[in-house]
Order: C-alpha cells, then sequence, then structure tokens
C-alpha cells in the first residue's frame, strides 16, 4: 500500500496515519486518510519520504 504517516517538525507521535491525499492551498495543507477522515493545518510541507512513507509538516494546529 502507498499510505502514510504525517508528523509535525520535531514531535514524535504522528498527526495523522494511512494518509494517502495531500492538498497544498496556499498556507493550508489538507490531509485524507485511507477511511476518508479529513485534517487540515497552517503550515508547509518541510519533508517528503516516500520509500520510508514519512511526511514531516511545518505548521500548527
Amino acid at each position: 500500500m502507498c499510505e502514510s504517516k504525517v508528523y509535525l517538525s520535531g514531535r514524535d507521535e504522528p498527526l495523522m496515519e494511512d494518509v494517502v491525499r495531500i492538498v497544498v492551498e496556499g498556507e493550508k495543507v489538507k490531509m485524507w486518510d485511507i477511511l476518508g477522515e479529513y485534517k487540515e493545518i497552517k503550515g508547509r510541507v518541510a519533508e517528503m519520504d516516500l520509500i520510508g512513507h514519512k511526511i514531516i509538516l511545518e505548521g500548527e494546529l
């Protein structure tokens, strides 16, 4: 499968797991998981490790 875990920079706990879609709109990062659950934060994508299925965001909830 190709789901990823999303983390806020500097935190060990995932912000969201099983993420299959991310949309960046200006300062907003919108995320959806495999079940259609949705989260949004104000911030930016800092790093994407697609092999490791890990995405790091810098921002605030």
